[in-house]
């Protein structure tokens, strides 16, 4: 069981829910009273996969590969976030302490028989005029370390496995990141997205970059949407 806190970084932003009626469920509205936090899952092959806080169970159908949703109302205060499969086995616990205004994000990462819960803070803090803030987490089991580069500039280097960057302040505007190792510049992933201004992104990598026998979840990257 691992342990992280989760401090309050809450900008006074404007996040709109859509309606619901409870905490730690389905909820999309925004309850200024609690934490918020959304769900991921980037580990290949897992199948559906269900949140927990201590008992109540967050997202009622299953989240496959690839899926994410939220933001969700979290009861503040210290909490057990639980990861179980289609058929209840708990996978992994992390402890998290939750404020009111927290905003963070929960990923099922690593491989189907290894996987773990990864937990991130949101900082959101409204980006500049004309620009969108962006964070790029390496999610692939296998990647070792990357670098995203656009056209010949590197947006970040060596991000290992569950590494995350800082939100990253960058112009609006269309960009192909170009996903390479480390190691030796093999080209493994181009991404096509359109950063809006006053944006804030989390971009993340998934998949594998060698498939594992009978797997088509190949190395990819995904956008959500923070804001």
């Amino acid at each position: 069981m691992k342990s992280r806190l989760i401090k309050t970084l809450f900008f006074g932003l404007a996040v709109i829910f859509a309606a619901s009626c409870s905490v730690d469920d389905e909820g999309y509205y925004y309850n200024d009273t609690a934490a918020h936090g959304t769900i991921g899952n980037a580990s290949p092959n897992s199948g559906d996969l269900y949140f927990f806080a201590d008992n109540n169970q967050v997202n009622a159908n299953g989240l496959n590969f690839g899926a994410a949703a939220g933001y969700y109302n979290f009861f503040p205060g210290n909490r057990s976030l639980t990861l179980r499969n289609a058929g209840g086995t708990v996978l992994d616990t992390e402890e998290i302490t939750l404020n009111v205004g927290d905003f963070f994000t929960a990923f099922a990462v690593n491989t189907a028989d290894s996987v773990e819960l990864a937990v991130y803070q949101d900082v959101l803090a409204k980006p500049a005029g004309g620009n969108a803030r962006v964070r790029f987490i390496n999610l692939s089991p296998d990647a070792t370390a990357i670098d995203v580069v656009d056209n010949t500039t590197d947006v970040t280097t060596g991000l290992t496995f569950k590494q995350a960057t800082p939100f990253l302040e960058l112009p609006a505007g269309t960009y192909n990141f170009d996903y390479r190792l480390s190691a030796d510049d093999t080209a493994l992933y181009t991404q096509n997205i359109q950063l809006q201004s006053g944006r804030i992104y989390t971009v993340y990598t998934k998949g594998f970059v060698t498939p594992q026998t009978g797997s088509n979840d190949t190395f990819t990257a995904e956008a959500i949407y923070n804001y």
